[in-house]
């Protein structure tokens, strides 16, 4: 099932690690600023429309934009 990683800037480096650790340097993963708990509905919206392009790249969808 694809997926797609997505932590905040302050586990930046344990990401990294992690990946890493298993064999993946190169594990693509979304970042975000810190913190999202005490995120309002509208605050995660925006956060998620600046990272979807990002995420739809690591799922491998590609999106033709009009224009």
């Amino acid at each position: 099932m694809p997926a797609a990683s997505i932590c905040t800037e302050p586990f930046r480096l344990a990401a990294d690690a992690m990946a890493r650790s298993y064999g993946f340097p190169d594990f693509p993963y979304v970042v975000t600023e810190h913190p999202v708990a005490s995120l309002s509905r509208e605050e995660v919206r925006d956060r998620v429309t600046v990272m979807l392009p990002r995420i739809l790249e690591i799922l491998g969808v590609s999106v033709e934009v009009e224009g």
